[in-house]
């Protein structure tokens, strides 16, 4: 029973607490810890692991570690750009996890955060904290890791979505005041503007936080290309903050079969996008081809400007958006909708000959 009128000494303290990490049964502790808990040697590979993380790569790949790096382990998309591995690639630069480790390397402990983009447009999303020590004269590196990909996934989602409602509300607020000087025909436009973009962003919410959770269903019909294209551009260039903008659409006469809503979704925020980034003095083009070599469908977004290398490497993340923390649905979407669910690539160039260029790659989805 506790007595608070004892305490042990200094001393008894000191030999308990080394006698415990001494134990067989401090590992044990470890892995029933909740979250996960790495340990790297002096060339980042993972000589420790607890359960949490050990079930995390395992359900990503099913294997054992081997002397592999984080990244590797978690089947990190970037891993295999270069012959190095986790650690060496230009998106390294921009991990938290790798400054993390970068940090710690030097002699300082490091806290971050980490998106880890994975095959089939999914992302894992840690909390990271990482910590150097030295065990018998080798330098080592403990990290622990949080799993936050649901909260930040809620965290965006809402923070776009109340956003973009507090923006509807604000002009509606706007109008309500200016009705009576305004002509009615104006007032109509712009009350058809508010309800498009508030459906809009209340059918992207739905759709994006069904994606996420695995709750889409992936219903396949026949879909002409050009005329999906052309009603995509008709809805956004309605829109009066697009209407002045320059699209240009070349048309190639293709039918596939695929989901046609999923499909409409990546295109209206890949065109969107592109208009966005544009003025009025650029031209957007919308064209497609037919990949002969792979049996995909290419479907192409081009705009003028070019966007510049830091954020090319964090195109695609959950949490990134060149609109500011926690704003807009970006790439990540497109990319989540493209590989999870229509079965397709998403790729992109951007440079000073061919401006920049989003490809959308898409197979046939008929099983007949």
């Amino acid at each position: 029973m506790f007595d608070f009128k004892k305490r042990d000494t200094p001393e008894e303290v000191f030999r308990q607490s080394g006698a415990i990490i001494r134990s067989p049964g401090f590992s044990i502790l470890l892995d029933d810890i909740p979250n996960m808990i790495i340990i790297l040697n002096r060339n980042r590979q993972i000589v420790y692991m607890n359960r949490k993380f050990s079930d995390t790569i395992y359900k990503n790949r099913g294997n054992g570690v081997n002397g592999m790096r984080p990244g590797e382990c978690l089947r990190c998309i970037h891993a295999a750009d270069s012959e190095y591995g986790c650690g060496s690639t230009d998106f390294c630069r921009v991990c938290g996890f790798a400054n993390a480790i970068n940090k710690s390397s030097g002699g300082s402990s490091a806290t971050g955060e980490c998106n880890i983009t994975l095959l089939h447009g999914e992302t894992l999303t840690f909390r990271i904290h990482t910590r150097p020590f030295e065990h018998q004269g080798e330098r080592y590196i403990f990290a622990y890791m949080q799993d936050i990909s649901d909260y930040k996934t809620r965290e965006m989602l809402e923070n776009i979505f109340l956003h973009d409602i507090n923006n509807s509300i604000t002009a509606l607020n706007g109008l309500n005041e200016m009705m009576d000087e305004l002509p009615f025909t104006e007032t109509r436009s712009i009350i058809n503007d508010l309800s498009l973009r508030l459906t809009d962003e209340v059918h992207s919410y739905r759709l994006i936080t069904e994606a996420e959770n695995h709750l889409l269903s992936v219903i396949v019909a026949e879909v002409a290309i050009d005329d999906l294209i052309e009603n995509v551009i008709k809805s956004l260039t309605n829109n009066r903050y697009h209407r002045n903008r320059r699209i240009r659409h070349e048309k190639q006469g293709f039918v596939i079969q695929t989901d046609e809503t999923l499909l409409r979704r990546v295109l209206i925020n890949a065109i969107k996008n592109a208009l966005e980034a544009s003025t009025d003095d650029h031209e957007v083009v919308v064209f497609s081809t037919n990949g002969i070599s792979n049996n995909f469908y290419n479907i192409s977004v081009r705009s003028y400007p070019i966007i510049p290398r830091d954020v090319q490497l964090q195109l695609f993340q959950r949490a990134y958006s060149t609109k500011g923390p926690g704003r807009g649905w970006g790439t990540y979407s497109i990319r989540l909708l493209t590989e999870r669910y229509l079965g397709g690539k998403i790729s992109f160039i951007s440079n000073e000959k061919q401006r920049t260029i989003f490809t959308i790659s898409i197979p046939d989805l008929d099983n007949g």
